[in-house]
């Protein structure tokens, strides 16, 4: 019984949601539960007749299954990302890191930042995480936008939501670049 319990413990965990602490809790509560029995069990015999088990078993799964059916009706959304401010900093196009943005259309991400540089060889920045789920976006050359690959966000070169299901824009950050060094500056 507990070995079922700690199979969907593990499951939820990896979820890390409100499923997995209530599951949690309840195996916790049927491990004091079990001990319990246990005790008493031994003093009449050393396992559960198969009635009382189904039993256990039903009301497990009911629990499990009620408490999803509940979840599924909650009124509040999951939180959009805030995308952190990164300090002002530099990359360099001529470190190995960085090769991609010597061409027009490349694109890298770093510091929480997706640095492109664009068809007519300047550069922007915006920050890589979606604001929808936080997926990290990717940058398209021939329109010169950001796209999100997990629900189809398109953002504009400013950050703009463009097609949603995103409803708040990147947060755009400032470029300068000296080609003398190689250096691109990225600032708020």
């Amino acid at each position: 019984m507990v070995t079922i319990f700690l199979f969907w413990l593990r499951f939820l965990e990896s979820r890390k949601n409100e499923q997995f602490y209530l599951a949690y809790d309840f195996c916790k509560k049927l491990r004091k539960l079990q001990k319990n029995t246990n005790n008493a069990m031994e003093m009449e015999a050393s396992t559960i007749d198969r009635k009382d088990f189904f039993r256990l078993v039903g009301v497990s799964f009911g629990a499990i299954v009620l408490q999803n059916c509940l979840s599924g009706c909650s009124t509040s959304s999951t939180p959009e990302p805030s995308p952190t401010i990164p300090t002002d900093f530099s990359v360099n196009v001529n470190n190995a890191n960085f090769t991609a943005l010597r061409n027009a259309g490349g694109f890298v991400r770093t510091n929480g930042v997706i640095i492109a540089r664009t068809q007519q060889g300047g550069f922007i920045a915006v920050s890589q995480a979606c604001t929808h789920q936080g997926t990290a976006v990717n940058y398209v050359a021939s329109n010169n936008t950001f796209f999100c690959p997990n629900h189809g966000s398109v953002f504009t070169s400013d950050g703009e939501v463009q097609t949603g299901p995103a409803t708040k824009p990147l947060t755009r950050y400032k470029t300068s670049y000296d080609p003398s060094t190689g250096d691109v500056r990225v600032y708020p």
